[in-house]
């Protein structure tokens, strides 16, 4: 191990956990408690998390824990088969990749440690006759020197000095543990609700700043404001690739075509198709944006006089403007109770009764409401029931911070939980989303 005397090691600080999950690289594991601390060995400062849960392990259901060093999961424990009278599980020794053997000399570091035999202490299928420490499950000075002394042996400690103040926050390698205790739905719902309405506060539009920018360039951006067929377009378009790509569409569209004229463009739709799938192309959809393009421009001309702004022009009100919206072909629910929201908080639009808004059925809100515990299943009638009866004065309002939060912290995968902004009343029920495809 390179060292010359046993490492000091003391455990400074350390604060309960409720429950969280952590993916492996093949399947998620749901910890039912666990610990965070600061541990410091000869002076240097780590940190370390030890979750206890249960899974399937040498024949039989076993209590099960994990112990991470600065985010990296070092050590398992098992349950003994004495658990009932003893509280222990066991980890076995490995100052290299190999177990110790029965014989085999134990590290001096390891000398104030109960060594015993798995074989011995666990009976089961595969259970190895190696060295292992038996600890109590909740020994959390115990599994913290066992975990740095794996990590010393295996040369797995970050390098340099580093001090901290306080318990640092929870790594953001694997999913964090919840603040709020998730067996009482109804309050970790409002206080996710809470959360969703105090970050999209953070994104009310001014007359001198908007809400969001649709993307990153500024002319495009311009011509989404100030043309209603630009933003009819951009709203269309939104669908299987980038938000930013998709509402650079309409500036794109008017330089390869010289214009953008519903009335032109319902004319002549291979011209349509020509500047769509000019490289680069404008959108993933290569014969079904075009179409949908030109059936566009047909009703706007055939319902609206040729006026993309009359769909929203007479102060409608939110579900009226939602089904005038869908009703366009390839525009539908998602994309519709999105574009109501857009244009009543980003664009000025004057839209009554946005009690009758809704949320967009997005892939990023449907990990949100499920991860969250908002929504029970991925259903969007579902979904769009919980926003009105957890919302019901703007429904409509949940989408914009959900849709940022999911593309931004609430990733498919392991998400970054520690600086999400819901961290603090997200459940963090992250299998739940598991299945979440794009719709």
């Amino acid at each position: 191990m390179g060292r010359l005397a046993i490492p000091d090691i003391r455990l400074i600080t350390m604060t309960a956990l409720g429950p969280f999950s952590w993916r492996w690289p093949d399947a998620f594991e749901s910890f039912e408690r666990g610990w965070a601390a600061v541990v410091t060995m000869d002076g240097q400062e780590f940190h370390i998390r030890h979750g206890i849960g249960r899974r399937n392990v040498y024949g039989r259901s076993r209590v099960h824990s994990v112990t991470w060093v600065e985010g990296n999961p070092t050590v398992e424990g098992v349950e003994s088969d004495d658990f009932d009278r003893s509280a222990s599980l066991l980890s076995l020794i490995k100052t290299t990749k190999r177990h110790l053997r029965p014989g085999d000399t134990i590290p001096p570091d390891y000398a104030s440690f109960p060594v015993v035999v798995m074989a011995e202490e666990v009976r089961g299928p595969y259970s190895p006759r190696s060295l292992a420490v038996k600890l109590r499950q909740e020994d959390i000075d115990g599994w913290a020197r066992h975990a740095l002394l794996r990590a010393v042996a295996w040369d797995r400690l970050p390098k340099g000095r580093r001090n901290r103040l306080s318990l640092p926050p929870v790594t953001g390698t694997g999913p964090a543990p919840a603040s709020v205790r998730p067996h009482d739905d109804t309050e970790v719902r409002a206080a996710v609700v809470a959360a969703l309405l105090k970050y999209a506060g953070q994104h009310r539009a001014t007359p001198q700043t908007p809400a969001v920018d649709f993307t990153p360039d500024k002319e495009a951006n311009e011509f989404i404001r100030t043309n209603s067929f630009a933003f009819l377009v951009g709203v269309l378009f939104d669908q299987g690739v980038s938000a930013e790509r998709a509402w650079q569409a309409p500036w794109h569209l008017r330089q390869r075509l010289g214009h953008l004229d519903p009335e032109r463009i319902a004319a002549d739709e291979s011209a349509v198709l020509a500047a769509i799938n000019s490289p680069p192309k404008l959108h993933r959809y290569t014969e079904t944006m075009p179409r949908w393009l030109v059936l566009a421009a047909r009703r706007v001309l055939t319902d609206y006089d040729g006026d993309a702004g009359a769909i929203w022009s007479d102060q409608p009100s939110a579900d009226e403007l939602q089904a005038r919206l869908d009703a366009f072909v390839g525009i539908g629910q998602k994309k519709a109770a999105m574009a109501v929201e857009i244009l009543e908080r980003d664009l000025g639009v004057q839209i009554k009764n946005l009690e009758r808004s809704d949320v967009a059925y997005d892939v990023h809100l449907r990990r949100v409401f499920l991860r969250t515990r908002l929504a029970d299943r991925d259903d969007r009638d579902h979904m769009i029931a919980v926003a009105r009866e957890l919302h019901p004065t703007r429904p409509g309002e949940l989408d914009l911070p959900s849709w940022l939060i999911g593309r931004g912290w609430c990733r498919p995968g392991v998400p970054n939980c520690v600086s999400c902004p819901l961290t603090h009343a997200c459940p963090k029920d992250i299998e739940r989303a598991a299945q979440v495809a794009s719709a």
